[in-house]
């Protein structure tokens, strides 16, 4: 069973996904590793380094659009889902992309969370400082109905308590349910250790 625990407003750039305890190692913004490094990897390349460790960036379909809010899910098996949407009854576009089965999806890298604590936020930006976002604890509730509108000021990244410390990437870009509904798909599926 999936739980909607928060949402994410995208301007395009993609998300990266790195454990909490080395997320101020990124600067996306402050030291240009955004448009020096990020900016000129293709869909296929999910791992950049991020200090020490390494993180894993979740690029945005620019085919279904290219803003947008990525709805988070984690599950009860400890997956967690990031789902981009659009198109009439939203609600059961995001119902039908957690039920979408996963095996010819396009395999990532890998992803280390030793503090079990993830952090989701835009690249663009740095993990931690002035040129940050601010972060919300992932909170169950209930799923969107709509996609609703933009926000107004800074859009938080997200932190996330985790049950394993490994996760194994899996994608699944533009994918039409019919004419009126796609998404696109990131699941972090955790690995046995």
């Amino acid at each position: 069973m999936w739980e909607h625990v928060g949402r994410l407003w995208t301007n395009g750039e993609p998300f990266l996904a790195v454990d909490a305890e080395i997320r101020s190692a990124w600067r996306g913004f402050s030291d240009d590793t955004y448009f020096d490094q990020v900016v000129h990897m293709g869909p296929e390349d999910t791992g950049i380094s991020a200090g020490t460790g390494r993180g894993v960036l979740v690029g945005i379909d620019a085919d279904l659009s290219d803003e947008g809010w990525v709805e988070v899910l984690v599950s009860d098996d400890g997956s967690i889902a990031l789902l981009y949407a659009a198109g009439a009854t939203y609600r059961r576009i995001l119902e039908a992309a957690l039920a979408y089965p996963h095996d010819d999806d396009q395999r990532g890298e890998t992803l280390e969370v030793p503090s079990r604590r993830l952090s989701i936020f835009s690249s663009a930006l740095d993990g931690g400082g002035h040129h940050s976002v601010p972060f919300v604890e992932a909170q169950q509730g209930a799923m969107p109905v709509n996609e609703g509108v933009p926000t107004c000021g800074d859009d938080p990244g997200i932190l996330i308590s985790t049950g394993a410390t490994r996760y194994q990437l899996k994608i699944r870009w533009y994918t039409e349910l019919d004419e009126d509904r796609v998404f696109a798909r990131w699941l972090f599926i955790p690995m046995i250790d």
